[in-house]
């Protein structure tokens, strides 16, 4: 031990990074004994803003290292002091130890329990801060905590204030705490049994009897009455008698669970030995954790069983032995009979009739036989898929209503309950893609899952996870029976081997199903996973597959935190999913900003043509999603009280992404679902009845507040099909102190698309007209010329325009304009590819070469026979930084527009209001058919929600618009045929 300024005894890691980062100097240091390992040091280290932990450990030779990896030298020392005087210059280190920062700058004592009025402060002081205050704990082995912490106020309306950093938050209590009759009756009984139990003799160190008996007569016990009183479900205190004696415990498991890995790793025959096993990882430097190590002594029943069934497949297999016995026993898992529950739905509906008298009918859809049936009183009438037109959702008025466009006639029905009628919808636009007749899919089907396992094997059952069924927005019972075309799995912190966890999902899916399902890629970064699963049909349309990962952890050079990701191409559609777990505890947002934006510009995946645009917009869908770790900024007894009050919507205005998020720090562009389940984190394992927001560890009690820790965000690119069917959590998954989080898409796709007609001569070769081309940047550079690059896929290389034709600068802001851009060729001169693709802009400055902005324009709602007016927001790095209008159209002599799978679901707004003033635009030969009917046809929105329920979202950045413009007429070499529908659907301006 030392006695110098720099060396701290009972002062915990999050206290420590408190005092380096108030002391704001390069060079900050800080020493502390190690929790979890005997004679060894924690050093902190603050640097650029982040603060750097390193473990000094003790050699073999009774030394001191500072811990290194494997094949770098390490430097010994013969005391701590020693150590750090030899620092004082950066030798392996992020930066010298060049400023010691003492023990004098801890904040003073505060009270050993709450006082009631001293909880949020939300006065303004001369500095334009807030100021927490947040009552004070007893703390095994450390010092009072401090009762404030200050922050700045950023620009506009601040958000709610943080809590005090690792603060257990207790319920309030009275200022006199005073015992009543019946807790002196059980602590007076406690310690009577106390003392005849000592008498008895029993096998029990004298020590801990005395420590049992100072918890019985102190303060703790009084605290723990007090938690338990006022609707808590911890004793904290009893628990922290047993830390220390669990350490010893946590060692003789370590070498348990490495002799059973071994034979494992023995009996697994399949798998080819190598060095980097499983039962080489040993715990980190992180503090000693009493429930890891419960949740591991639960696990231990579950290891041997895993190792027996090993062994047990290995023997069967070396002596050629029957496997029939143990393929029965396990074909008696579960019985999922949901094929039968699904394949016909019947729905009570009113329909409206003659003299619009409304009649109680009963519609029935058969997925099986692809119809849909009206039992009305007078009998039935049948339609075959192919003799439904349209569906058109009403989302406008109090009754919730669905237009049905047969071939003979229109039919309205109305349902009682918004969530009736989605499902009538999904099963009718499940009965048209498994009954359609093209032979590549124009949409398919996605679940995207994440669950951070906390070191624990999950149970045998993971159904209502795949399920998408629990809490929140979940699927209908009658849509189990449907498997997703693509299921994406993201784990943190994974119980099992990445072989294990694979060969289980796959198990898991085609038992649920009974249906061939084909692994596509799975990664591992330590314990975080991500296994991508295809329909096997699917599996012929996956190409071009990358994987990566960025490590975030301590010094970023540790993948206990990061992401790890892939891409792909499906058929020709790019997409992106992204694992990440990122750095916990609340007080740590902008490190949590700060490893997004690391993952994000580090991660080396998509198509290197496009690797000058920023990473979120080289893919047509991006999922980002794990443990992300945002807290709620709230004490825990407030969100308690309004998880009891359901009150969901309140408490998601403390949430850190959130708050984040609208002030464009990380995320931004990102969508997500609305949220309607309670927080997935921090649960006691095994009920999901009780938060554990309490952590017992060795140097302190550290309190974690119920959050949603657990996100899925997704982007896509403008005018792409893409809705939310579900986003919730399982109820009834509780090994781990997380909820699995499920969700589900239904996501446009482009096939590889091969022209009918071969290759266009020049004489007929399409063309992309760009004109009177506006950028409006938010500030200025000094710099004078720029010029626009255009990339696509449709495009055989990267397109460049001339300089800009002029320039004005007004204040801190620069307008650009092009007169005429040249004429873009693409690769396939056909209107049916062309409509799908997208154009990249990026605005070039030519003074020093840099891309100063960026944007997405959808070729699916231009013109062919006149331009029509766009207009797309410019960003750098996600930031907003300006606009881009423009004239575009496309000459294409050639083709037509296919009708989408998904364009047959549409919204429209209510019968009699101002949209029924303009006719319906569909295309292909549903325009003729509707035609033939001589029927007016009630017009519908062009847009499509990405929300297929909700229509609250906020407004994003990223919103587009276009207009028809009237220009002078042109004569174009090549007369552009006209479009089959100019009323295509496209996106909802309104984002989540």
């Amino acid at each position: 031990m030392s006695d110098k300024k720099w060396f701290h005894r009972q002062t915990s890691r999050s206290e420590a990074e408190e005092l380096l980062y108030k002391a704001g100097l390069d060079g900050s240091f800080i020493v502390r004994p190690s929790g979890s390992i005997q004679g060894a040091y924690a050093l902190s280290l603050l640097y650029k803003n982040n603060v750097h932990t390193y473990r000094a450990l003790p050699t073999e030779d009774g030394m001191l290292s500072i811990q290194t990896f494997k094949g770098v030298q390490q430097r010994k020392f013969m005391t701590i002091d020693e150590l750090v005087d030899n620092n004082k210059e950066a030798h392996g280190l992020v930066c010298g130890l060049t400023n010691p920062v003492g023990a004098t700058d801890l904040p003073p004592p505060v009270p050993p329990f709450p006082v009631l009025g001293n909880r949020i402060s939300n006065n303004v002081n001369d500095n334009n801060q807030h100021r927490v205050s947040s009552p004070g704990f007893p703390l095994s082995n450390s010092s009072p905590r401090n009762a404030s912490i200050t922050f700045p106020i950023g620009t506009g309306r601040p958000g709610p204030p943080l809590p005090a950093r690792d603060m257990p938050e207790l319920p309030k209590i009275p200022d006199q705490i005073v015992p009543t009759n019946q807790e002196l009756r059980l602590q007076q009984a406690l310690l009577c049994r106390f003392e005849n139990m000592q008498m008895m003799g029993l096998p029990v160190s004298s020590n801990f009897q005395e420590e049992i008996r100072t918890y019985l007569n102190g303060k703790n016990w009084k605290s723990d009455v007090t938690t338990i009183t006022v609707g808590g479900s911890q004793c904290a205190q009893l628990q922290s008698l047993l830390v220390n004696e669990a350490v010893t415990l946590q060692s003789e498991l370590d070498v348990f669970m490495e002799k059973v890995e071994f034979l494992r790793v023995l009996f697994d025959v399949s798998t080819p030995l190598c060095t980097n096993s499983s039962f080489n990882r040993k715990a980190n430097g992180s503090d000693f954790d009493l429930e890891q190590v419960l949740g591991r002594l639960t696990d231990c029943s579950q290891v041997v069983q895993i190792l027996n069934k090993t062994a047990h497949t290995t023997i069967e297999k070396g002596l050629n032995l029957s496997t029939s016995n143990s393929r029965e026993k396990a074909s008696k898992r579960k019985n999922y009979q949901r094929t039968a529950l699904m394949l016909k739905k019947r729905f009570e509906v009113k329909m409206e009739g003659a003299l619009k008298k409304t009649t109680q009918v009963k519609v029935e859809l058969d997925v099986a036989r692809g119809t849909l049936s009206i039992h009305k009183p007078e009998g039935e009438i049948l339609y075959n898929n192919n003799r439904i037109l349209q569906i058109i959702k009403h989302n406008k008025g109090k009754s919730i209503k669905l237009e049905v466009v047969f071939d003979d006639k229109k039919r309205e029905f109305c349902f009682e309950e918004n969530q009736q009628r989605e499902v009538f919808c999904q099963l009718i636009q499940q009965i048209r893609n498994s009954h359609s007749k093209t032979s590549e899919p124009d949409q398919i089907s996605i679940f995207c899952g994440t669950w951070n396992m906390g070191n624990a094997l999950p149970p045998d059952d993971l159904s209502s996870w795949l399920l998408c069924s629990g809490s929140g927005r979940v699927l209908d019972p009658s849509l189990h029976s449907i498997p997703h075309d693509m299921y994406v799995f993201g784990t943190q912190e994974s119980g099992m081997t990445e072989k294990d966890w694979n060969r289980k999902i796959m198990e898991e899916i085609g038992q649920i199903f009974n249906d061939n399902f084909h692994l596509v890629v799975h990664a591992s970064l330590w314990q975080m996973r991500i296994v991508v699963i295809v329909k096997e049909e699917h599996k012929h349309r996956i190409s071009h597959i990358k994987t990566s990962d960025v490590k975030t952890g301590i010094a970023n050079t540790l993948g206990n935190k990061g992401a790890v990701g892939v891409s792909f191409f499906f058929g020709g559609t790019p997409f992106c999913f992204i694992n990440s777990h990122l750095t916990s505890g609340a007080e740590k947002c902008t490190r949590r900003n700060n490893n997004y934006h690391d993952i994000i510009s580090q991660l080396a995946l998509g198509n290197d043509r496009f690797k000058q645009f920023y990473f979120t917009n080289r893919f047509e869908h991006i999922f980002f999603f794990g443990d992300l770790n945002y807290r709620l900024n709230l004490g825990v007894e407030d969100i308690l009280r309004s998880l009891k009050d359901n009150e969901l919507r309140h408490l998601q205005e403390y949430d850190q992404l959130r708050i984040e998020k609208n002030a464009a720090k990380v995320l931004s562009g990102f969508n997500e679902d609305e949220i309607n389940f309670a927080p997935t984190y921090r649960y006691e394992r095994g009920t999901r009845e009780h938060y554990a927001h309490l952590k017992v560890k060795t140097t302190c009690v550290k309190t974690n507040v119920p959050s949603w820790c657990d996100r899925v965000m997704w982007k896509s690119y403008p005018e792409v099909y893409n809705i939310s069917r579900s986003y919730g959590c399982t109820d009834d998954i509780m090994s781990s102190d997380h909820s699995p989080v499920f969700s589900s898409f239904y996501v446009g796709v482009r096939t590889q698309y091969v022209p009918k007609q071969g290759v266009k001569n020049d004489a007929s070769a399409a063309q992309i007209l760009l004109s009177s081309i506006e950028v409006k940047l938010k500030r200025g550079s000094g710099r004078k010329s720029f010029s626009l690059a255009f990339h696509s896929d449709c495009l055989p290389h990267c397109e460049k325009s001339e300089l800009n034709t002029a320039m004005e600068e007004k204040d801190s802001s620069i307008e650009l304009k092009w007169a005429k851009i040249p004429a873009l060729k693409p690769i396939i001169s056909d209107l049916e590819y062309l409509v799908d693709q997208h154009l990249l802009i990026g605005i070039r400055c030519e003074d020093d070469g840099d891309y100063i902005g960026e944007c997405m324009v959808p070729l699916r709602k231009i013109s062919t026979d006149h331009p029509k007016r766009f207009s797309q927001p410019i960003t750098h790095k996600e930031e907003h930084v300006g606009d881009i209008t423009g004239l575009l159209n496309i000459s294409c002599p050639r083709g037509g527009i296919k009708e989408k799978t998904y364009e047959f679901i549409q919204i429209g707004g209510s019968p009699g209001s101002k949209e029924d003033d303009h006719p319906i635009i569909v295309g292909g030969d549903r325009k003729k058919e509707m035609r033939n009917l001589g029927k007016f046809i009630p017009p519908i929105s062009p847009t499509f929600p990405r929300n297929a329920e909700s229509s609250n979202h906020e407004n994003s950045p990223s919103d587009h618009s276009y207009e028809t413009v009237e220009i002078a007429p042109r004569k174009p070499e090549i007369s552009p045929r006209p479009r089959n529908n100019a009323g295509r659907n496209r996106h909802d301006e309104t984002r989540h």
